[in-house]
């Protein structure tokens, strides 16, 4: 039986208030443990979830540890889920504003992280509820001279992926993994109803655009002179 009866409404608006005791909280972290640019962007999961137990803890939403559940490895959907009524699914994403590239750091304007394919999303709205899907969301800036936590944001999960050029969702060619606004961006997508037509729209997009490089690719190998192709 759950402890808590409180809904996941009272429960995200809570924890979304606790941003900058979160921020607070990794930034002593970063100050006591040696972490680095190569490390920090996993390492920090087990303290977000440390962070977060702590928090919701206080506000009555846990009170055993039948309350939530943490993902037990890296490929599990949700790093962290709220057994309120109904559950909430949380997951942790992080991206470093510094990257290496061609001998030295710059700063980007993207982390380019994964976050979640066509055919995943569907099925995780399916079983939690696109309204009661989070990320919290930490940007950073870490590299050779400098480790500093920015910011976190605790938000719905569409409010962090972006739109490509051609205003469908931004996406990786070959497997399909959305990918996400730029930092600092205001949120391109509102709703659950928007990002639930635009992937419909991108997948049709994605399809026909493989479609038409693999007819491109049939239709050079045709022109190969078949004495080549044996």
């Amino acid at each position: 039986m759950i402890a808590s009866t409180k809904k996941s409404r009272e429960a995200i608006k809570y924890l979304q208030s606790a941003e900058g005791k979160i921020l607070s909280y990794l930034k002593k972290i970063v100050g006591s443990k040696d972490l680095s640019y190569r490390t920090f962007g996993t390492a920090i999961e087990e303290h977000l979830t440390d962070a977060i137990v702590k928090i919701l803890t206080e506000g009555g939403f846990i009170k055993s540890s039948s309350d939530f559940a943490v993902s037990p490895n890296k490929n599990y959907f949700p790093d962290f889920e709220l057994k309120t009524t109904p559950s909430l699914a949380i997951e942790f994403k992080s991206g470093n504003k510094s990257q290496y590239r061609n001998g030295k750091w710059v700063i980007v304007k993207n982390s380019e992280n994964d976050m979640g394919t066509f055919n995943e999303w569907p099925r995780k709205i399916e079983k939690f509820g696109g309204d009661n899907i989070y990320y919290i969301f930490v940007i950073y800036n870490f590299n050779d001279t400098t480790k500093e936590v920015l910011s976190v944001q605790v938000a719905p999960f569409y409010q962090f992926i972006g739109l490509n050029s051609g205003k469908f969702l931004k996406y990786r060619e070959k497997d399909g993994n959305l990918r996400p606004k730029n930092f600092g961006s205001e949120p391109p997508i509102k709703t659950l109803k928007q990002f639930e037509g635009l992937l419909s729209k991108t997948i049709v997009y994605r399809s026909k655009r493989i479609i038409k490089r693999h007819r491109l690719i049939i239709k050079k190998a045709a022109e190969i002179p078949k004495k080549e192709l044996d």
